[in-house]
């Protein structure tokens, strides 16, 4: 294959990776956008009804309230994945950047085998963004209060 074939390859794999990792981060600043507006709303809620004589009704339970707007710690089963997927999203760079500069004739496969492992990785990631809201009986700030 010649330089002109390369390169169209090499074009063609980062047309493809960028906009998913660009559309990943894109997830992941929506996502925590999120949460953070939810608790912004939960706090304004509170201040209006204290402003205007209202008795909260977490007054009855101020444990609960607290526990509702503490911040949400994840399962054990997302921080599995969070790790997992932080650690092949980097094996995936580190092996693009490897082949990709140390063996330059095969620069398309080292685009190809990096950058699959990288969407991999990121996938893992977003399975644990997932499941970090999932909710479940497993989170310490769901369960009722005991005692």
């Amino acid at each position: 294959m010649t330089a002109d074939t390369f390169l169209f390859v090499q074009f063609a794999v980062a047309l493809v990776l960028v906009p998913i990792m660009v559309g990943g981060l894109g997830l992941t600043w929506m996502a925590l956008r999120g949460r953070q507006r939810i608790r912004e709303l939960a706090y304004q809620e509170r201040i209006a009804m204290i402003e205007k004589g209202l008795m909260p009704s977490p007054e009855s339970n101020p444990a609960g309230f607290d526990a509702m707007l503490a911040p949400r710690r994840p399962s054990p089963k997302a921080v599995f994945f969070r790790t997992a997927g932080v650690i092949l999203t980097g094996l995936g760079l580190s092996l693009t950047v490897l082949l990709f500069f140390v063996v330059p004739d095969i620069r398309g496969v080292a685009l190809g085998v990096g950058g699959a492992l990288t969407v991999i990785g990121m996938t893992v990631l977003a399975n644990a963004l997932l499941l970090a809201g999932d909710g479940g009986e497993s989170n310490p700030r769901n369960s009722a209060p005991r005692g």
